[in-house]
């Protein structure tokens, strides 16, 4: 139930911020021009254009631009109240700074409760324990074709488990590791990207990317239920039409030796945080 009311905030927050965008821009132009008004464009403004831009131009972690969003939707709010004081001669719209109050707490809410898995713990995940051998798992190619972790025995491995190509974070860690490409072929590094979305999606990663990185599919989230990181209704809800299936993967990372033990695993707590590239790189020095 709580993901499933997740998979519905991360939805409905952003739509009500556009349409409160929308709302303060259209009173700013059909009546007099009022302090309240552009304290609701300044809040809303502000998560519209966070969310829009995490998919125009997708960054993998965002923590080092939260604090500027935030001021500004914190400024917005408090400048809506302050308004009466203001500009007393403009009437007061109370909808108006409830609606900017409710924008402040859904962006608080976004920051200490959706971007977190809270039952996520790493350290109880026996599976991926350092040192363990990582178990054999099936796989299947863009083609359908059956992929097991025998084919990587022998040869040092990334995998990395990501949540589709929906996922603006996704994209831009692969986007990352791309642009690493040299440096992991330099190391005969296997780097594998896993997601249960459909085959399509990945072929079209395949297509964008024509390296030596594999893009494999988890079908119906088999390996993530088996190593404990399958996410329940971990889709945004509405993006089952663009052909999305409810239930994805937890992002994470594992990285085995050429014995095909887990040297390396990353199993993140907040969706907007993805290692660097170099850290991997370290690891993969230090102990491959």
């Amino acid at each position: 139930m709580k993901a499933l009311a997740k998979s519905i905030f991360i939805v409905v927050f952003p739509a009500l911020a556009l349409i409160a965008m929308i709302d303060s821009l259209w009173h700013q132009f059909s009546t007099e021009f009022t302090i309240q008004h552009v304290a609701h464009l300044i809040t809303a403004g502000s998560i519209v254009f966070f969310f829009s831009i995490i998919f125009i131009k997708p960054i993998p972690r965002t923590d080092s631009v939260l604090i500027a969003y935030t001021f500004c939707v914190f400024l917005g709010c408090l400048l809506s109240f302050l308004v009466g004081n203001l500009q007393e001669e403009v009437q007061f719209r109370y909808t108006c700074a409830v609606f900017n109050m409710f924008l402040t707490i859904g962006w608080v809410v976004y920051l200490v409760w959706y971007s977190f898995f809270q039952h996520r713990n790493a350290d109880q995940n026996a599976i991926l324990t350092v040192g363990n051998t990582l178990p054999l798992l099936s796989f299947e190619n863009a083609s359908k074709q059956i992929i097991t972790t025998e084919r990587f025995a022998g040869t040092p491995t990334i995998l990395i488990f990501y949540r589709g190509n929906w996922c603006p974070f996704c994209m831009a860690q692969i986007k990352e590791m791309v642009e690493h490409h040299e440096e992991l072929t330099e190391r005969n590094i296997n780097t594998v990207f896993i997601s249960s979305q459909p085959h399509g999606f990945s072929e079209n990663l395949t297509k964008k990317h024509p390296l030596d990185f594999q893009f494999l599919v988890d079908v119906d989230g088999k390996v993530a239920k088996q190593l404990d990181i399958f996410a329940e209704n971990g889709l945004p809800f509405g993006f089952q039409i663009f052909g999305f299936a409810s239930h994805t993967t937890l992002p994470t990372i594992i990285i085995t030796d050429s014995n095909e033990q887990i040297v390396y695993t990353n199993q993140t707590e907040n969706y907007r945080m993805r290692p660097e590239p170099t850290e991997l790189l370290r690891v993969i020095d230090a102990n491959v």
